[in-house]
């Protein structure tokens, strides 16, 4: 494998950091060979000849099984158990939907915190649900056998999604229980189906307050040095009894610098094995209008924070989930307007390409790839904006989707299930039903609506037709207003009277948007239709591409992140950022320092107990830590371990260097961020008085 590894060297070029003047403070040399599609391995298929050979480790396959076993997948989020009583550790951000269902009236657990002394204690999360992986199997043939060489695009999208249906319903045989899935590796080179044990009964049992958990907000996100106890524990049970299983036992030492560290989680997606032509898209249509969206939907959130408290306490968890969007997709973007990177990622295509047309069956089988996924992605740019207007999205204001749930409704109700538009379908009834008897708030909707009408003004033509229709000679905003103040679809029995009506109710509807989705619905009904014909298109070409990869590399190259359990190794180390050097860890000094150095003002404030109980910390105790473990958004909630497999850290964030290494990997200045276990025993001892579940986590009883 390290020959095979070395040969990728001389593919791609090494030390790539997330701005120039970083990547200047890091000689090339430092790179170890390989690496730039990144670190993400997959529990089937671990690197083991690279772990000797870079680290002198060499894990058995029963450690393997003990970690993957005691790793686990929340929604959006990763986790670990870390006590034989079913104790399951993720970030406060990642229990933020917990914490909202278990308060009470009169509570705000999010701002105050939570801990549960007893059992009895313990609080529900409801819709909270844990995965923990059971096995994995390689069905790459069977789905490739479905598909019969020559059929078209859209046919076997078609096939290749039945054949994995029925694999993921033999899998789960009906058990309660058990979950399966099949994913995708190397864009469709291979295909895993994941076996999960399912555990839905989840209680909370400790919270750090969301000051702490998030100290330094939007401005310290994505950066490093930090001081966050970004945690949360909750309590997986089985028939009403503790969860009983594999866990991670607790560092006694934590870490220290220069020290083998593993982060174990669900990275979501990177795009280090796109194409060239799928990059440009993204940084020249996706990503900026993306980020236009995001932005104008913050600053409507936060003018509306400034109402009411009721508001600035029901839209936290958006706001918080938007801005940090915002920041990684920028960070994202700027990796993808770096000139030296995206001409690091030609020459690798480049080298690639040239492998793989040497090679006289290779190049039959998968030479025009390329050509046709970049024609594909240049079809879907020219078709961009008017999918992006002609649509029923519009910056999440809801009147315009629930005029076009009222509008499809006729239509979409007779066809047979499996025909019908996803909402449509029998699984989703309970959902529709609460979508359309939900509340409007009108103030949120004008001012939706007129960023929506704004932002469609400054992009289509003036002779838009659905431009002209909407704004009617009047401004983006006057036109929101009108509308939306004049609308009858505010009242939930308006609606379910235009839907008991049908079509003739439907259609001779004044409302107006109503009007505008009726204006709407088949044009965004065609653009759907040829986007999903394109990238059907692009899934077989990258398919191709895929196979091309394995044949020239085999498993050397890590695949892409898919949300799925992955081992990511690296080293506790510092780095050069800012013309000084970032230790490799921060402690309880630095948090009270930050605190006092920006007045004790948000978001550098401290929760009450961490003012009060500031002589009882030893301060010189680590709080966070970074490591070159290759991460990215999913792996929030990761145990971070040791070659033993005791926990000494959880993930909470990567630094602002780390966020354009989506596309090529590099370990020169990007870092992941997590809390360091002594720092978590340390604040749950001398901070909450949580001493028995330190104990409990720390298997001191």
């Amino acid at each position: 494998m390290h020959r095979v590894r070395l040969a990728l060297l001389l593919l791609v070029s090494v030390c790539l950091g997330g701005v120039s003047a970083l990547r200047a403070q890091q000689p090339a040399a430092a790179e170890y060979p390989g690496i730039e599609t990144g670190k993400m391995w997959t529990f089937d298929v671990p690197p083991t000849d690279y772990w000797a050979q870079r680290y002198n480790f060499h894990p058995s396959p029963e450690w393997l099984d003990h970690v993957r076993l005691s790793a686990g997948r929340l929604p959006g989020c990763s986790a670990s158990f870390v006590s034989p009583d079913g104790l399951v550790m993720s970030n406060h951000h990642c229990g933020r939907g917990c914490i909202d269902s278990a308060t009470k009236p009169g509570e705000d657990l999010l701002r105050d915190g939570f801990y549960a002394k007893t059992r009895d204690e313990e609080r529900p999360c409801r819709g909270m649900f844990l995965d923990q992986l059971l096995g994995i199997t390689d069905v790459t043939d069977s789905v490739n056998a479905a598909v019969p060489a020559g059929t078209p695009a859209g046919r076997a999208a078609t096939l290749r999604g039945a054949a994995i249906s029925g694999l993921e319903q033999r899998c789960a045989g009906g058990a309660a229980d058990i979950r399966c899935q099949v994913v995708s590796m190397y864009r469709g080179g291979q295909y895993k189906l994941y076996r999960f044990r399912h555990y839905t009964d989840l209680r909370l049992v400790f919270a750090v307050e969301s000051q702490t958990g998030f100290f330094g907000g939007d401005p310290d996100n994505f950066t490093y040095p930090r001081y966050d106890l970004d945690m949360s524990i909750v309590r997986a049970y089985v028939n009403g009894q503790p969860a009983h299983t594999e866990y991670f036992r607790w560092s006694p030492n934590g870490s220290s610098d220069h020290e083998l560290v593993f982060a174990v989680g669900n990275p979501g997606s990177t795009g280090r094995l796109n194409t060239v032509a799928q990059m440009e898209y993204l940084r020249d249509v996706q990503y900026p209008a993306s980020m236009r969206m995001l932005a104008d939907r913050i600053r409507i959130d936060h003018q509306l924070t400034n109402l009411n408290d009721d508001r600035a306490r029901a839209l936290r968890n958006e706001i918080f989930g938007l801005e940090n969007s915002y920041k990684a997709t920028d960070g994202y973007q700027a990796g993808l307007t770096n000139p030296r990177m995206m001409e690091h990622k030609r020459k690798w295509e480049r080298d690639f390409r040239a492998r793989v047309n040497a090679n006289p069956e290779w190049k039959r089988l998968y030479s025009s790839a390329w050509d046709t996924s970049a024609a594909v992605w240049g079809q879907l740019r020219r078709l961009a904006v008017r999918q992006r207007y002609y649509s029923f999205g519009a910056y999440g204001a809801r009147l315009l989707q629930l005029a076009s749930l009222i509008v499809r409704s006729p239509a979409e109700g007779p066809k047979p299930d499996s025909a019908r538009l996803l909402m449509f379908r029998d699984s989703m009834s309970q959902r529709l039903q609460r979508t359309l008897a939900g509340p409007v708030d009108t103030t949120s909707e004008i001012m939706l609506v007129t960023a929506y009408f704004t932002q469609m003004q400054k992009d289509v033509p003036a002779t838009d037709p659905l431009l002209r229709a909407v704004l009617a000679g009047r401004t983006p905003e006057a036109a929101a207003r009108e509308m939306v103040t004049s609308s009858q679809i505010v009242a939930p029995d308006q609606r379910q009277a235009l839907i008991q009506g049908g079509t003739a109710a439907v259609n001779a509807s004044t409302d107006p948007f109503i009007k505008l989705a009726r204006f709407i619905d088949p044009i965004e009904r065609q653009i759907t239709k040829q986007v999903a014909d394109l990238n059907n298109r692009e899934s077989q070409a990258s398919e191709r591409i895929a196979r091309a990869l394995l044949a020239v590399f085999g498993n050397t190259v890590s695949p892409d992140a898919t949300f799925s359990l992955r081992i990511q190794d690296g080293e506790v180390m510092g780095y050069p950022y800012n013309g000084t050097i970032a230790p490799p860890f921060t402690t309880f000094y630095g948090l009270y320092d930050r605190f006092y150095s920006f007045g004790q003002k948000p978001p550098f404030d401290l929760a009450p107990r961490w003012v009060s109980h500031r002589d009882s910390l030893y301060l010189s105790t680590p709080l966070d830590a970074i490591s070159t473990s290759d991460i990215i958004g999913g792996n929030s909630g990761s145990p971070v371990i040791n070659k033993g497999a005791e926990i000494v850290g959880l993930v909470f964030d990567g630094n602002i260097e780390d966020q354009p290494l989506r596309f090529l990997y590099s370990e020169a200045v990007g870092r992941a961020v997590w809390v360091d276990s002594r720092g978590i025993i340390e604040a749950l001892r001398h901070v909450y008085d949580a001493g028995a579940l330190a104990d409990e986590m720390t298997g001191k009883h």
